[in-house]
């Protein structure tokens, strides 16, 4: 058997930590930047620094910013009355490229999933019940995977504002049952936000 290289092993590791990278491709990005020049492996290192000291959570809506609000928050023109509730960051991405959305978002960091120790304390679930109280948006729409967990948690969060007066709606069935928001098309997902339904 072939010795390797501990250190080429441990940068293979670091990359397989990312979430749908496997060994395989971890190997082949390790050895991308090995065979790159030294330059590029510098920008990838001082660009992954400067993410993780410079990037926070927006206080009010918990998007990834530079400041203590987010852009869409700070923006006159995004509408109060409507809040988009999503799973991560990626999501909250896909659904500003379809242009469907013109209100503001509410990232809760999760889905409830008891098994993988997620409960509703686990997620921003409290923080977005707080900012309906306060702000009484008009709806609430819920943008989260048809999955066993999307809907566990769709259904915590409408049980929780069934006494509120704000219309609380879910994107319609375009997204296939157990279908990741990630992996949807942006035609899909503009169908499905735009036929979305009352829960």
């Amino acid at each position: 058997m072939t010795e390797t290289s501990e250190i080429l092993e441990n940068l293979v590791t670091s990359f397989a930590r990312l979430p749908g990278i496997g060994k395989k491709s971890a190997r082949r990005l390790a050895y991308y930047i090995i065979n790159s020049d030294e330059k590029v492996a510098s920008e990838f290192s001082a660009a992954l620094i400067d993410a993780k000291k410079k990037l926070g959570l927006c206080r009010i809506c918990y998007n990834l910013t530079e400041n203590e609000t987010c852009d869409i928050c700070r923006d006159p023109k995004r509408s109060g009355g409507v809040i988009c509730v999503v799973e991560n960051f990626s999501d909250l991405y896909l659904f500003e490229r379809t242009g469907m959305h013109k209100g503001t978002y509410h990232v809760i960091g999760g889905l409830i999933n008891p098994l993988e120790g997620i409960n509703p304390s686990s997620l921003k679930l409290s923080q977005l019940f707080e900012r309906v109280e306060k702000q009484k948006p008009d709806e609430i729409i819920i943008g989260l995977n048809r999955s066993v967990e999307g809907d566990t948690t769709a259904l915590y969060i409408a049980e929780k504002l069934k006494d509120s007066s704000v219309k609380i709606s879910r994107l319609a069935t375009g997204i296939p049952v157990g279908g990741e928001i990630e992996y949807t098309d942006e035609i899909t997902l503009k169908q499905a936000f735009r036929d979305r339904k009352d829960i």
